[in-house]
């Protein structure tokens, strides 16, 4: 009987050591599914923060190699013409016909804002004038100046358009911020045969009527050469306004204190329509069909002078003889960068403020570019080799690289 139940317990007791060690294996199978598991959704999760932040710093990257556009990569933006206004600056539409490719360039002074930073009011000059001011108003309408000038710069470029002209709006609508030498250099960089600057006068004499014309004189520091041109100009403006608009005509005023006049290496003149001091005079120009007569005059003006000089064409013809001495030119570089050039020597000018690099590129970005050598529109430099891209030019003996869309041949 003893060993009977001797037997029956060490059988329980081995039944029950069997059953622990199945129930612990489970459990250890289940803790290291369990763990398996956390190590694959830890993985998972590290994997996702891993790759954001792999494609944040792959967009960052990005962004801090791409070379910010330059001035000498800045073009016109061509819109569709629709009579309606667009937002802005630097506004252009493309002719067509035989007046396709003159470009009139139309600026409606002042801007709802006014900008009292200052700027040179030359090229290279030391006296400083605000960048553009409020304009003045109508002494009896309340009418502001910037408004009229807009509203006659609109008018004239339905006409110009009309007439297959390329037209370039400096601004159609009045909330822009450009300043006076902007202005010009908008003017240049489009190559523009006439820069039509609308303007309104007023004076502290309030007897002061009429319309009159301003560009620079024959001694003007900046653009001498351009003043027979921006005189013919002037006259014929203010004779075919003065006739459409019934305004009584002054006279031509030549100064050398206006800065959008100086930076303009493109024939310029400023029409100051009347007086808005005058009451007379403010009555006619706030006239609901003023700004049509105005803009007929205008563009009558402008055919007028160009019928008198038409533009001359531009070409590479009439080569220089070949400066003096021997130039350091990398020409494995030149290669390199996929550049080839034609050895010519002519005189060429910039049409705008750009800038000048040590070599024909912009991947090089600021270690490229000449700081100590100021450009603007109608600098003159020799040119020493004529590219598709750039051309290689010499400046004071040495020789350095300028965008091919910033220079042109002059063909004086």
């Amino acid at each position: 009987m003893k060993k009977n139940v001797i037997v029956i317990v060490s059988m329980i007791i081995l039944f029950c050591l069997i059953t622990a060690t199945i129930v612990s294996v489970s459990r250890a199978k289940d803790l290291a599914n369990a763990i398996k598991q956390e190590q694959t959704e830890e993985e998972t999760t590290l994997e996702e923060t891993t790759e954001a932040p792999t494609e944040e710093m792959t967009e960052v990257t990005t962004e801090a190699v791409t070379e910010q556009p330059e001035q000498e990569q800045i073009g016109m933006t061509y819109y569709e013409y629709t009579g309606e206004a667009h937002p802005g600056t630097g506004i252009a539409y493309r002719g067509s016909g035989e007046n396709a490719d003159l470009v009139i360039v139309i600026d409606a002074g002042h801007q709802l804002h006014g900008m009292d930073q200052t700027e040179p009011d030359g090229p290279g000059s030391s006296v400083q004038k605000p960048m553009v001011s409020g304009g003045t108003q109508g002494s009896v309408t309340g009418l502001a100046e910037y408004e009229l000038n807009l509203r006659v710069a609109l008018a004239l470029r339905d006409v110009l358009v009309e007439k297959g002209y390329t037209v370039v709006m400096v601004r159609e609508v009045n909330e822009v911020e450009i300043s006076n030498a902007e202005r010009a250099q908008l003017a240049n960089r489009a190559g523009a045969h006439v820069n039509l600057r609308i303007h309104a006068n007023g004076d502290a004499d309030v007897s002061f009527k009429g319309a009159m014309t301003v560009c620079q004189t024959p001694e003007n520091p900046y653009h001498a050469a351009l003043y027979e041109n921006s005189r013919a100009l002037s006259d014929a403006v203010l004779a075919a306004f003065c006739q459409s608009t019934g305004m009584e005509q002054r006279s031509v005023w030549e100064t050398d204190t206006m800065t959008g006049t100086n930076w303009s290496s493109v024939p310029t003149t400023i029409i100051e329509m009347g007086f808005m001091t005058n009451a007379e005079d403010d009555a006619a120009m706030a006239a609901e069909d003023f700004a049509a007569k105005a803009a007929n005059g205008l563009a009558k003006g402008i055919e007028n002078y160009l019928s008198q000089y038409p533009p001359e064409e531009e070409s590479v013809d009439g080569e220089q003889t070949a400066p003096d001495g021997e130039y350091d030119i990398d020409y494995e570089r030149e290669r390199e960068l996929g550049q080839t050039f034609t050895e010519v020597y002519m005189t060429m000018e910039a049409t705008a403020t750009v800038w000048v690099r040590t070599e024909p590129s912009t991947q090089g970005g600021d270690s490229t570019k000449v700081h100590h050598i100021e450009t603007y529109a109608g600098k003159r430099m020799t040119c020493i080799g004529f590219g598709t891209d750039w051309h290689r030019v010499l400046i004071d003996g040495e020789v350095y690289y300028v965008s091919a869309a910033y220079l042109r041949v002059v063909t004086e």
